[in-house]
C-alpha cells in the first residue's frame, strides 16, 4: 500500500492507527503513522505497508492477498432471462445493505463499498465483466470515480428519464462541477439501491444530495 490507494485493507490500516474513514485514502497521515510503527517495531520504516509490515500489525496473510480481490459468484447462466440477470443483480446489490460507504472499495459483503464498487459486484454476479472497470482496478490511486468509467460503457445504454426500469443504473451529475459523481441500481417505485456516505441503503431516486439525474443507463435489453 502506497500513497494514494484505496480500498479495504486501507480501511485496515486507517482503523488501526484510529484515523477517520471518511474518505479512506492512503494519505501523508496514514504514511506516517505506518513510518512510525514500523520504526517502533524494528521493520524497515518506509511508511508504505507490504505484506510483511501487513502481518505484524496482526492482520491476515490471506486477506492481504484476498480481501480486494472479491468478484462476486455468478447468479446466472446460459438460459437465463433478462428478469434472471436484472434480479441477481439486485439480489447481489442487496448483500451489501447496511454496510458502510467505503470510498474505492469493491470488495465482498463482508466489508463495504462506494456507489461504484457496488454496482460492479452486481454486475459480476448477473453476468457482466465492465472492464476496464474492475474490482482491483478500482482501490487504485485515480479511479475512485468509476462512476464515470460506467457511465460511458459500451454495456451501458442511455435511455429516457421517463422509460426507466427497474435494473437500470441511475448517474447523477456534480452540482458543482458538472462531472459524473454517483451512480445508483433503480428498484422501481422512484428508489434506488445505492451506496453514498455513509452506509448502502435503499432511497428515493432523488435527494437533496444528489438531485441531478444525467443518464438512465440500460445494461439488459
Amino acid at each position: 500500500m502506497y500513497n494514494g490507494v484505496e480500498g479495504i485493507k486501507v480501511y485496515k490500516v486507517r482503523q488501526f492507527f484510529g484515523l477517520s474513514n471518511a474518505h479512506t485514502i492512503y494519505d501523508s497521515n496514514v504514511i506516517s503513522r505506518v513510518r512510525n510503527w514500523q520504526a517502533n517495531h524494528g521493520l524497515p520504516a518506509t511508511g508504505i505497508v507490504d505484506y510483511n509490515t501487513w502481518t505484524h500489525m496482526g492482520f491476515s496473510g490471506k486477506d492481504w492477498y484476498d480481501i480486494d480481490s472479491y468478484v462476486a459468484p455468478l447468479r446466472t447462466n446460459i438460459n437465463s432471462t433478462r428478469n434472471d440477470h436484472i434480479e441477481a443483480m439486485i439480489a447481489q446489490a442487496k448483500e451489501y445493505l447496511g454496510k458502510p460507504w467505503i470510498s474505492g472499495a469493491a470488495s465482498s459483503p463482508t466489508y463495504g463499498v462506494d456507489c461504484s464498487g457496488l454496482v460492479t459486484q452486481a454486475l459480476y454476479a448477473s453476468g457482466i465483466d465492465p472492464q476496464p472497470t474492475s474490482n482491483i482496478q478500482h482501490a487504485q490511486p485515480g479511479n475512485e470515480w468509476n462512476c464515470q468509467r460506467l457511465y460511458s460503457s459500451p454495456y451501458v445504454h442511455s435511455v429516457a428519464y421517463s422509460q426507466r426500469l427497474r435494473g437500470d443504473l441511475i448517474f447523477y451529475q456534480s452540482p458543482y462541477d458538472g462531472s459524473i459523481w454517483h451512480v445508483g441500481i433503480y428498484l422501481g417505485n422512484n428508489e434506488v439501491l445505492d451506496s453514498w456516505p455513509n452506509s448502502i441503503a435503499v432511497r428515493p431516486i432523488t435527494n437533496s444530495q444528489r438531485n441531478i439525474v444525467a443518464k438512465v443507463g440500460r445494461v439488459f435489453y
